[in-house]
């Protein structure tokens, strides 16, 4: 019986849970695509300083290493 009433208040808890979020969710105005979070300022500050870059500009530019001479085209058979 007390495996019973510990399952149910689980599952009881988790549906508030899942309530609350999409209350909050239809309810929340939202600032930007992901729904006006406190980190989405953060990173504007950040990349105003120069301190947050992405990914894309802190690899450098790879060139080929092969000419044209080099590259050899065999037909098909």
């Amino acid at each position: 019986m007390i495996q019973n009433i510990i399952a149910l208040t689980i599952v009881a808890a988790v549906l508030v849970k899942v309530g609350y979020n999409i209350y909050k969710s239809l309810i929340t105005k939202e600032k930007g695509l992901c729904g006006g979070c406190a980190s989405c300022d953060l990173k504007h500050e950040l990349k105003k300083k120069g301190k947050l870059t992405s990914m894309a500009e802190n690899q450098p530019k790879q060139k080929f290493q092969v000419s044209v001479e080099q590259m050899k085209y065999a037909p098909g058979k």
